[in-house]
């Protein structure tokens, strides 16, 4: 081979490796710029991943359960949503296992918890909140059954569990003797009241809702739970307490971000309408007239239409209870009577509607 052919061989290749050299110099380059960018844009949170609720409204297969529940305890909002009624919850988009709706015909195996208020004492036919409540809820075509150890009031599904006079660590008390049993879905609780009337346990009032409420969600795990602020009152110097029993309850509820409880707001001072006002409550400053029970029994029932729309609303377990709790009862004037709650009985009317541990009803 000529050295001229040789010398020209060499010139090509020197011209190649120039050639990859720069090409290496500039693809070098690339990656460099392109890793500056992303990590400008990492740090500027323009790139992040997506963790919210691709769904928020989830189903009734419970899919969205564990939006809530991966939440860390230290992360969660305090905020509250309330709305035009006036019920306030966490602001969580979570929703139990197990959902369901009143449309779909979920059984409302409800229990009213609390005083004389919940009782209905100094209404016509002692019937309170709880006849107005039950009769929307009927024309919404829910399956309901009204529950307790109790039966008060001139209306054939008239159980209850509320006791004249009872702080919040009462009626506490009492639902202990009873809820493992009839394992409710729906509680109802107003009660707070008689802490300000006896002046007692007035600033722990929160406290021990909390408490209730904590253990009704663990031993009935399928139960959304409605707790409302007190009445506005005019007993002389009770009004500055009951504002203050209020404050904790709007409080509290903060604390239930993914938990199916909500706040029934009853108190005229948040502005909300159709609250009983001071006009609405009888000479003796505490108890209701007629139209006052009235307007509780319509914010309970826009209460359980909220739950049902955020999805609270569970089958109840079956424990042979009914779903209507008038199947079964006599044409009755029903009594007055009260026995006190057992660990290990049920009163006898309450047993007729269900047979809880022998499967018959007695």
């Amino acid at each position: 081979m000529s050295t001229e052919n040789i010398d020209e061989k060499r010139s090509w290749s020197s011209r190649f490796s120039f050639l990859r050299t720069k090409r290496a110099i500039a693809t070098l380059t690339f990656l460099v710029v392109a890793s500056v960018v992303l990590i400008a844009l990492g740090a500027t949170h323009v790139l992040q991943p997506n963790t919210g609720n691709s769904a928020s409204g989830g189903g009734n297969d419970g899919s969205s359960e564990s939006n809530g529940d991966t939440l860390d305890s230290n992360e969660q909002s305090s905020d509250t949503n309330t709305t035009a009624d006036g019920i306030t919850t966490a602001s969580s988009n979570w929703k139990p296992a197990n959902s369901s709706s009143i449309a779909d015909g979920t059984p409302l195996r409800i229990m009213s918890l609390g005083a004389s208020l919940v009782r209905g004492e100094f209404s016509t036919g002692d019937i309170g909140f709880r006849k107005t409540m039950r009769d929307e809820l009927i024309a919404l075509n829910a399956p309901v059954n009204m529950v307790g150890s109790q039966r008060f009031g001139d209306m054939l599904d008239n159980d209850l569990e509320a006791y004249g006079g009872n702080r919040v660590d009462q009626i506490h008390e009492h639902a202990t003797h009873i809820v493992p049993q009839l394992q409710p879905n729906v509680f109802l609780i107003q009660v707070g009241t008689n802490n300000v009337l006896q002046n007692r346990d007035v600033d722990k009032a929160g406290e021990h809702m909390e408490a209730f409420i904590d253990y009704l969600l663990a031993i009935s795990n399928r139960s959304t739970v409605i707790f409302s602020t007190c009445l506005t009152n005019t007993v002389a110097n009770c009004e500055p307490r009951i504002l203050d029993v209020n404050q904790q309850y709007r409080e509290l509820i903060k604390k239930y971000d993914s938990k199916p409880v909500l706040l029934a707001e009853m108190h005229p001072s948040e502005g909300f309408p159709d609250r009983p006002q001071a006009a609405d409550i009888g000479p003796d400053g505490t108890h209701p007239t007629d139209f006052g029970y009235g307007l509780m029994g319509h914010i309970f029932t826009k209460s359980i239409q909220e739950a049902d729309r955020k999805g609270y609303l569970r089958w109840p377990v079956e424990n042979g209870l009914e779903r209507d709790g008038e199947v079964g009862r006599a044409e009755e004037t029903a009594t007055t009577s009260e026995l006190p709650p057992s660990t290990s009985t049920i009163n006898s009317h309450t047993q007729t509607k269900a047979a809880i541990t022998t499967g018959s009803a007695r």
